[in-house]
């Protein structure tokens, strides 16, 4: 399972390094503000689809919008 925490932080930390407000990028990735804030939270698991959005917002491609949450978020994958 993803920490959702981590994820959030590590996408608050992208978008303040642009020096973006939360408005200004969920405006950009045509997302609502307040959705967007709980992802920042830790409150919501981004979709795939939002994935691509903020990583377009932050002028990033998507999977290297991945590769920088990979680098930052533990994962606990259950073995089947």
């Amino acid at each position: 399972m993803l920490d959702t925490k981590a994820v959030g932080k590590t996408i608050q930390g992208l978008r303040r390094k642009k020096g973006l407000t939360q408005e200004q990028l969920s405006g950009l990735a045509a997302l609502d503000r307040t959705h967007y804030s709980k992802i920042e939270r830790g409150l919501r698991s981004p979709t795939l689809d939002t994935i691509f959005k903020i990583a377009f917002a932050l002028d990033m491609e998507p999977h290297e919008l991945i590769q920088v949450i990979e680098r930052n978020v533990a994962f606990d994958f259950i073995e089947f």
